[in-house]
């Protein structure tokens, strides 16, 4: 049965989310493993535990894993970012390990809901989205069905509930290494009650003031060090979700933008067959270069509506 209060179930996929998940700060969200054993109705969103209604046939799946579900009856702490994770049981919603524990910030990121313009619709209506918003130190990474596992930003957002053609994603947080996977949960049996309690939640956030004690300063500094400079980790992530063509210079994949959720063609050059002889691998190079080179020029020196505009 479908549960309009629920959000989203984490599941562990290492063992440092286990270990985190289990911590006594996170017992109102956790959820064991079933162990074989089928979950039925649990406690109604109207008490402080979240837990929900899992369908039979479900329960296999997670048998060995251990869970945290977000759901609406379980408030965040601060209603003005949403969720929040880290190692500060004071100010984070979900406990992702000590205080230092290595590579995750006190306030390591938020998972929460924004309503923002689908630049994919014509009529550029306003749609909402979960997404997650790093503000770490050291940073953090998302996998969508394996792409960019290991694209990590810092003070970056992430979309979650990215549409797909086939298939939902199989999104992938990557905490310095505590990894967890998203499972969005499905409504479409209650969707105009969950829509409801969406609206409320972007209403409430953004009405409400940061508790007192997350006024501060809201990141401990680790014992880990940002392992790369800043500026590259601001780059745009793109995440291929299907081949539009290819011929004998290269191919065209439909891309997304995991921040804004924009789509874009993107086309990768394929690398000729390089000669052995030193000489000639250098003038190979030269002139595959200048063909690359020359089509990026045109694109970005000729502006038409029968023609791409260079965005990156």
């Amino acid at each position: 049965m479908e549960d309009p209060d629920l959000i989203a179930t984490l599941i562990t996929v290492e063992k440092r989310a286990e270990n985190a998940f289990c911590y006594e700060d996170n017992k109102k969200r956790y959820l064991p493993p079933t162990r074989g054993i089928a979950e039925g109705p649990t406690i109604s969103s109207r008490e402080a535990t979240p837990a929900g209604e899992q369908p039979d046939n479900d329960h296999c799946q997670y048998d060995f894993t251990h869970r945290l579900q977000l759901t609406f009856g379980v408030e965040p702490k601060d209603a003005s970012k949403g969720y929040s994770f880290g190692t500060d049981p004071k100010k984070c919603d979900v406990l992702l390990g000590n205080r230092g524990a290595y590579g995750i910030s006190g306030l390591h990121f938020w998972i929460t809901f924004d309503d923002t313009v689908d630049k994919n619709t014509i009529d550029k209506k306003k749609k909402t989205r979960l997404i997650l918003k790093d503000s770490s130190t050291n940073g953090t990474a998302v996998g969508y069905s394996g792409q960019a596992e290991k694209e990590v930003r810092r003070h970056f957002t992430w979309i979650l509930d990215l549409e797909e053609d086939e298939g939902e994603w199989e999104v992938v947080v990557n905490a310095q290494g505590l990894r967890f996977k998203v499972e969005l949960a499905s409504h479409k049996t209650c969707e105009a009650e969950y829509n409801k309690k969406v609206t409320k939640f972007l209403e409430q956030s953004s009405m409400a003031l940061p508790p007192v004690d997350g006024l501060g300063i809201d990141s401990c500094t680790t014992t880990a060090q940002p392992s790369q400079a800043s500026p590259p980790r601001q780059l745009p992530v793109y995440i291929s979700e299907r081949e539009l063509g290819r011929g004998s210079f290269g191919r065209v994949d439909r891309v997304i933008d995991v921040s804004t959720g924009a789509m874009y063609a993107r086309k990768e050059f394929y690398e000729p067959q390089w000669g052995k002889n030193e000489e000639r691998r250098r003038q190979q190079k030269e002139h595959w270069l200048d063909q690359v080179r020359r089509e990026i020029r045109i694109i970005r020196e000729n502006s038409h509506v029968s023609m791409t505009t260079l965005i990156d």
